[in-house]
């Protein structure tokens, strides 16, 4: 078989210009993109991209499904539909390219798909575990603070806990988004890396006095004791030199830029959680935890507002997203719909009103 076939190639390479400066998409997204066309290819010799049609697509269904992962195990559902997806997307793209859409019939693209209960159980994902606010709280307790790189670890868990921010938006905050008097923060898409780029307005949601102090302190701590600029990361990452008596690498403190990834972040959290001998909740279960205790305690317009506070135009975007019910929650809540209207028969007059007003004030 061929290393490549340099007709494909071309055709690769416009896609891939199609695909970041036509359709906007991110690099990281167009590479996933080029990996499942390479497998097309494998599965093919490297032949021409012309000789594709219907016999050719079922073919490359069947052999996809005998592929394994690096750990040897067979592809799961999710990934055979990501990447016939992203293969039959392609092919359709030719089908209207001035140089293939004689030789591409576009109906045999239609042939890479799974079938509709593979479709479904491919998009199904299991019930996530999220950390309750005691959870959140007791870890971030249990972590040191006497350092600056400690003091930035800690105030990052207390952070996110308050704003349930992307982490890839954590990272690129300025000090100078953050406003103490206001306690918001401006997520500006001009250099916060928020999704589809959107200006978010965000609150610092008061969950807990423990939080606010450490967040409050940090931002003061920066202000004052380092003297950072307003145009400096609000979380710098680690520096870290060479000492050239031990010749080893070693942690000096703060630098003055960003972290280039979110995997510090991640890191941070993991090792958070282990030290206090719970499960590892990564930074994005933040948004499904404070949405689970908005939901048990807030009202329609304030759930509204915890939803623009996370960035969504549409509360349906929330609920959908993030607002699964826990399944010992699911159950609890449906035992107890029997037992409303005994509770209530038994309460006087006075406890009714009291009720009433509870309920009308929510």
């Amino acid at each position: 078989m061929p290393e490549y076939n340099p007709v494909n190639e071309k055709l690769k390479k416009q896609y891939e210009e199609a695909l970041l400066h036509g359709k906007h998409q991110q690099k990281k997204t167009v590479d996933a993109v080029w990996k499942a066309i390479t497998q097309f290819e494998t599965f093919t010799g490297r032949q021409s991209f012309s000789t594709f049609n219907k016999e050719q697509a079922k073919g490359f269904k069947v052999w996809l499904e005998k592929q394994t992962n690096p750990k040897g195990e067979p592809l799961s559902l999710a990934s055979l539909r990501s990447t016939l997806a992203a293969v039959r997307e392609f092919f359709i793209w030719l089908a209207i390219h001035p140089q293939m859409r004689r030789h591409i019939d576009p109906r045999a693209a239609e042939y890479l798909h799974l079938s509709k209960n593979e479709d479904r159980a491919a998009r199904a994902s299991k019930p996530r575990s999220i950390p309750t606010l005691e959870q959140m709280r007791q870890a971030i307790m249990g972590m040191p603070h006497e350092t600056d790189v400690e003091k930035r670890d800690r105030a990052i868990m207390a952070f996110l806990a308050m704003t349930a921010m992307r982490d890839a938006a954590l990272i690129s905050l300025r000090l100078e988004d953050v406003n103490l008097e206001k306690m918001t923060v401006w997520q500006d898409p001009k250099h916060v890396k928020t999704k589809f780029r959107k200006g978010i307005y965000t609150a610092l949601i008061p969950l807990e006095p423990l939080f606010s102090n450490i967040v409050v302190e940090w931002v003061r701590y920066l202000r004052e004791d380092l003297k950072r600029s307003p145009k400096s990361p609000l979380f710098p990452s680690t520096e870290v030199k060479a000492n050239p008596e031990t010749l080893a690498f070693e942690v000096t403190g703060l630098s003055e830029t960003p972290w280039a990834s979110a995997a510090a972040v991640r890191d941070i959290f993991k090792t958070a959680f282990e030290r206090v001998g719970l499960p590892y909740f990564h930074p994005h279960t933040c948004r499904h935890m404070i949405i689970a205790w908005g939901m048990e305690r807030l009202n329609l317009q304030e759930m509204k507002a915890l939803s623009q506070n996370l960035g969504h135009d549409n509360m349906m975007t929330t609920y959908n997203s993030y607002g699964y019910i826990q399944p010992e929650k699911q159950v609890s809540l449906l035992h107890d719909i029997g037992y409303r209207g005994e509770k209530l028969a038994t309460l006087t007059t006075e406890e009714l009103m009291e009720e009433y007003m509870r309920r009308k004030a929510t």
